[in-house]
């Protein structure tokens, strides 16, 4: 009885392992997305210009193939990090959180419409003549609209982007800031270098009072399962506004 006590104690006094998600382990993922990024589009743009020299590929539609190339890489892995552990689990994956469905819906609902609201305004006021994410919207005109390339570009745009990013900016980043400061801090600045990454500063309040919105619901609700299906409605509906309008 004695000597069980004893392990007991002595389990109880060993250190811990370091707490998950790490913020270098963080950092990596973020920066190894964007250089894959331009990785997959070098080689796509280089190959399919070395194939014909007269007629190259467009960079748009090499810069949205890019896209969806690094999306699966850097996905599998995301998923050969995270399938180890529970780390699924702890990020909120495998449920949709903490609080009953109905309330997280409106929850979702109510700060996405202020989001929304606030982009309104910003937009009309604050940069009147100017789109909010006008360099994509000059990348998606450029398409050829070819079955093959509209299906490219909705999963970048309407699968891809919203997993990774919640992956990488809520369920690894905000969380790893959440170590070092309140969680208030923890979404204003993973929120920040969200809109950051995006290289377009004068849509850095817009992109950032969304990403508020996905953060504080997604500390509200403890589930990245649900942030990324919102965050797909989102892109969904934004791409199809901004194609029905092209």
């Amino acid at each position: 009885m004695e000597n069980m006590q004893a392990r007991e104690t002595e389990t109880t006094l060993t250190p811990t392992q370091p707490p998950y998600p790490g913020l270098l382990p963080t950092i990596g993922f973020i920066i190894l997305y964007f250089a894959l990024q331009g990785l997959c589009t070098g080689i796509i743009m280089a190959a399919t210009q070395d194939v014909t020299i007269a007629n190259p590929t467009p960079m748009p539609i090499a810069i949205i193939y890019g896209l969806v190339a690094s999306a699966i890489v850097q996905l599998f892995l995301m998923w050969l990090y995270l399938r180890r552990k529970d780390r699924m689990a702890l990020l909120g994956l495998n449920d949709f959180g903490r609080i009953p469905l109905h309330k997280a819906t409106g929850l979702a609902i109510l700060l996405v419409v202020a989001a929304m609201a606030f982009n309104l305004a910003y937009a009309t006021y604050a940069i009147p003549g100017i789109g909010m994410q006008e360099e994509m919207a000059k990348i998606l005109a450029g398409i050829a609209r070819t079955p093959f390339n509209m299906a490219a570009m909705f999963f970048a745009i309407a699968i891809a982007a919203p997993v990774v990013e919640e992956l990488l900016f809520r369920g690894f980043l905000q969380n790893a800031l959440t170590k070092y400061l309140p969680i208030w801090g923890a979404i204003l600045l993973s929120s920040f270098l969200f809109a950051l990454v995006h290289l377009q500063p004068y849509a850095i309040p817009g992109l950032m009072s969304l990403s508020i919105a996905f953060g504080y619901l997604y500390h509200r609700t403890g589930s990245l399962r649900t942030n990324i299906i919102l965050h797909m409605a989102n892109n969904i509906i934004a791409l199809l506004a901004t194609q029905g309008l092209n």
